[in-house]
This record gives C-alpha cells, sequence and structure tokens, in this order.
C-alpha cells in the first residue's frame, strides 16, 4: 500500500465523524416532533428506518414510505409496542403515478407533515469510461433521487406554505462535495436536488417553511460489501441518523462532517490540487467486477437493476448480451433505501 492510500484512507477514518459543539438552546427531538406528522421516505431498512424510530420515540406522528409494504408493516408494529404512533404508506417514489398516491394518501389522512424528510435514494457506483450505453443508470438515480423527492416535495409544499411552517430535509452525499469519482450518475442526481433545495429556500423565506440538506459519507449499510472500499471505515447508521437528528433541531441550510467540509473547501481554493488528488483515489481504489458489467460469483453473467437473485430468468439486456431479468449488484447500488 502506498503512502497515498494509507493517508487517504486514515483521513477518511477520522473526518467522516460528526463534530458538533453541544448546544443546549436548541430545541430537542421532541419540541421539533412531538404530536406532530413527520413524513420518512426510504423507511424500510437502513437510515430512514433508524430515524423513523427515533422520531416515534420523540412523539411523533411518524408517517414511513417504501416500496416494501412488508418491511413498512414490521417497522409499524415495532413502533406501535413500543407505544409510539406510526403509519406505512407504501408506493413507489420513481414514478409520478407513486408519487400522487403517496401524496394523496398524507394530505387527505394527515394534511402536510410539519416535517419531510427525503431520504430515498438509489446509488450507483460505476466510472463514466464503464457507462458507455448504460444511459438508465443515469434515468435511474434522477427519477428516485431527484425527481422522487422533487415531486413529493411540490405536493406538499403548497400545505406547508399555507400554514406557514415547514422543514424539508434531504438526504444528500458527500459525493456532491467532493466530486467523487466513479459515482457520476448518483452525484449528478443529488447535486441536482441540492439545487432545488437552494432555490426553494428562497422563494420560501417568507413563507416559513425551511429547507435543508445532510451530506453523508460512506454509510454502514448491507450494501456497501462487495464495492472495493475495503480499508475504509464507513460512518456507522446511528452517526449518519444522529446527523438527521441534529438537522432536525436545528434546521439549519446543510449539515455535514469534517470531511465534506474539506473537501469543498479543497475544491474552491486549490481546484487543480483537489481534482489531481481525486485522480489519484479515483486510481487508487479500482472498478469493481460488477460496476466491469461482470457478477463476482458469476463472472459470465452482466449485472444490472434488480435484487441479486441467482435463479432469476434470464433476458437480453440493452447491452446485447443476457443477464438475470432481477440483478442488482451492491456495486450497482451502493445505498438504498426504499
Amino acid at each position: 500500500m502506498s503512502m497515498f492510500e494509507k493517508f487517504a484512507q486514515q483521513a477518511n477514518n477520522v473526518l467522516i465523524k460528526p463534530r458538533r459543539l453541544p448546544a443546549p438552546w436548541v430545541p430537542s427531538l421532541a419540541d421539533r416532533v412531538a404530536g406532530r406528522p413527520v413524513l420518512i421516505t426510504g423507511a424500510s431498512s437502513g437510515i430512514g428506518r433508524a430515524l423513523a424510530e427515533a422520531v416515534a420515540a420523540a412523539g411523533a406522528t411518524t408517517l414511513v414510505v417504501a416500496r416494501r409494504a412488508d418491511e413498512l408493516g414490521v417497522l409499524v408494529g415495532e413502533i406501535g409496542a413500543r407505544g409510539g404512533v406510526a403509519h406505512a404508506i407504501a408506493g413507489d417514489l420513481s414514478t409520478e403515478e407513486g408519487i400522487d398516491a403517496v401524496a394523496d394518501r398524507v394530505l387527505a389522512e394527515f394534511g402536510a407533515p410539519e416535517i419531510l424528510v427525503n431520504n430515498a435514494g438509489r446509488s450507483i457506483r460505476r466510472s463514466v469510461a464503464n457507462s458507455e450505453r448504460r444511459l438508465h443508470d443515469y434515468e435511474r438515480t434522477m427519477r428516485v433521487n431527484y425527481l422522487g423527492a422533487v415531486g413529493l416535495t411540490l405536493r406538499l409544499l403548497p400545505g406547508m406554505r399555507a400554514r406557514g411552517s415547514g422543514y424539508v430535509l434531504a438526504s444528500s452525499s458527500i459525493g456532491v462535495q467532493a466530486n467523487l469519482p466513479r459515482f457520476s450518475a448518483y452525484v449528478g442526481s443529488k447535486a441536482a436536488l441540492d439545487a432545488f433545495m437552494r432555490v426553494a429556500a428562497v422563494e420560501c423565506l417568507s413563507d416559513g417553511v425551511r429547507f435543508g440538506t445532510v451530506h453523508l459519507p460512506l454509510v454502514d449499510t448491507d450494501m456497501i460489501g462487495p464495492t472495493g472500499w475495503g480499508g475504509f471505515t464507513p460512518l456507522a447508521v446511528d452517526d449518519a441518523v444522529a446527523l438527521l437528528i441534529d438537522a432536525l433541531r436545528r434546521q439549519p441550510d446543510h449539515v455535514g462532517v469534517p470531511l465534506g467540509a474539506l473537501a469543498a473547501t479543497g475544491g474552491q481554493l486549490m481546484p487543480r490540487t483537489a481534482r489531481l488528488l481525486l485522480h489519484y483515489f479515483h486510481r487508487m481504489v479500482p472498478e469493481s467486477a460488477a460496476a466491469k458489467g461482470l457478477r463476482p460469483d458469476c463472472p459470465s453473467i452482466a449485472s444490472d437493476g434488480g435484487n441479486l437473485n441467482s435463479t432469476s430468468e434470464v433476458r437480453p439486456d440493452r447491452r446485447g448480451g443476457s443477464m438475470p431479468a432481477d440483478v442488482r449488484t451492491a456495486a450497482d447500488h451502493a445505498r438504498i433505501e426504499s
């Protein structure tokens, strides 16, 4: 391992830890959410699920949204067993019809939520060089990460503005701050969402509705295992949730970790040096077999969207080969909350 590799790993492992000074004057989570509807997308697993449990414990009427109705049912049951209040709203936010179905039910049964957390997301790790004829990677990330979040926000925002209060929080990525290589599809969609949030914050300033973004580093979820990040310590899910809770309490424009701040500042002050260091990082962390179109456990089968399923029906892929109909590798989806 080169000195640069060692330095990069050590810097990541130190600088991804959140740093926050004590702020006893800031409202507690219960002050913000108790007795109020809080809607969280991507709540069936990972960060979204843990955040839903936290806000329910603080007294919120927790509205959990995801595609997997069975997982949402389990979550709602567990929250209810602990004395909390939660409601499952199954829906697919990657389509306009799915967005409308979720929004219609929320508005009819609960009204506009006090807090909306756009956490659902799809992450694809693949270099630009290996993305020829893979425009669908970019379409998928845009549909979920950008259009899904924007579409739901647009439907719920009028009620927030009419009430004169509300907070919209987006789960974003440190990759937007750092221009992280091999994540162009994911980072592009999150950068678009960041821009929407900034513009919406300006337009709604006098309406009592605030907008904030949390830029998360690599988080320790089930989907990051085979993606080639050995040696880089991910942020624990509990620490990621703590960042989101901090945002819900303070309701700032931005919450992040030191590594993201360093990357953003370095990119502005020393753009050429930052680009060179990122290029070294790009060369240091190789493309995974899955991102090259090969399943790690079955090198002759190309990977594409779907859940990893070695017994899936094989269908032609867009590049002229064949692949299982329901294969999604962890390299394609380093972080999925839906």
